[in-house]
């Protein structure tokens, strides 16, 4: 009697020591991760589905930065490891990572968040064992997921996302002198000194205050022309006539305005205007007025390759 409550007790033993082991090798277990970014589903499944932009954000391959050129192939290749993008949706794609002998697929996919149209959940996920999952997790999993958290991060760093530190102000210079001319594209940036240097003059003969605040703006006109638009802040209203060449300019107080800081050659300066434009068409805002920059640097009769340090301003509502 004593010996066959010994086998049952083996026996139980063993069907319970095999139902684990069944569980912790053989049952697959799917990992789903989740993120939300606050961007509408298109602008979102860009982020994962092509090998240019996985660069920006999924490790290790952010350390490829400016260097990733293969966009033929969807797929990067850092060191020993590598990551294949198959399956390309719109929305979705797999993920083929590989690192030395290991191997693993990934499905990332995005999804309209119920919070409302401009938000987007995005899943990521993927099988392993049970075992796997809790005591032996691949460096391709923990990367995987580390980079999906990468993700929010990125998407939600303008200066990351756009190139540029974005941020959001109100008016506060409300006065101007203005001045605008048209002239040959050749002829910018002689054209640009003499209208500031003609703002600077006329407010001193007016006494208007001139504060030091100068703003520009350039537009392609024609296929050879440019026009210029420039400013100068002034402490002072001033009534001038409506067939003056100078005009006085007045900017409502505590409008709203898009700010970005731009530090680079002058020639570049349109790569700031442009980030500009993509966030306010991503997050639906609508332009007020053109958008114009506000010259941080001394002077204003600038070099293409000359380094400056402008604020771009779009002003928004």
């Amino acid at each position: 009697m004593r010996n066959k409550k010994k086998a049952i007790t083996v026996l139980v033993a063993l069907i319970v020591l095999a139902a684990g082991a069944y569980w912790l090798f053989l049952i697959p277990r799917k990992v789903q991760k989740k993120i939300a970014v606050p961007y509408n589903l298109g602008r979102t499944g860009e982020q994962i589905n092509l090998a240019s932009n996985l660069v920006k954000w999924y490790i290790p391959f952010t350390a490829l930065g400016k260097s990733y050129s293969d966009k033929k192939n969807q797929l990067l290749q850092y060191e020993d490891q590598t990551l294949q993008i198959k399956d390309r949706s719109s929305v979705s794609a797999t993920l083929v990572s590989k690192n030395k002998n290991q191997s693993k697929k990934f499905a990332i996919w995005a999804t309209p968040d119920s919070g409302g149209t401009e938000s987007t959940v995005v899943y990521l996920s993927y099988l392993t064992s049970n075992f796997n999952h809790l005591f032996n997790r691949s460096a391709l999993e923990i990367n995987a997921e580390k980079s999906l958290d990468n993700l929010k991060s990125f998407m939600e760093d303008s200066r990351q996302f756009y190139g540029y530190q974005i941020e959001t102000s109100t008016v506060e210079d409300t006065s101007f002198l203005f001045l605008s001319t048209t002239v040959p594209a050749t002829e910018k940036r002689a054209a640009t000194k003499k209208l500031f240097e003609k703002l600077i003059a006329y407010s001193e003969k007016i006494n208007a205050g001139y504060n030091g605040t100068r703003i520009f703006y350039a537009s392609a006109f024609g296929r050879d022309q440019i026009m210029l638009f420039a400013s100068i802040g002034i402490s002072k209203h001033i009534e001038l006539k409506p067939d003056d060449e100078f005009k006085n300019k007045r900017m409502p107080p505590g409008k709203n305005l898009l700010v970005a800081m731009y530090q680079g050659p002058y020639a570049e300066v349109s790569k700031a205007y442009a980030a500009l434009e993509e966030f306010k068409t991503d997050h639906k805002l609508s332009s007020m007025a053109i958008p114009y920059q506000k010259i941080i640097s001394d002077g204003y009769d600038f070099a293409d390759d000359q380094v400056v340090q402008l604020k771009i301003y779009y002003p928004i509502f």
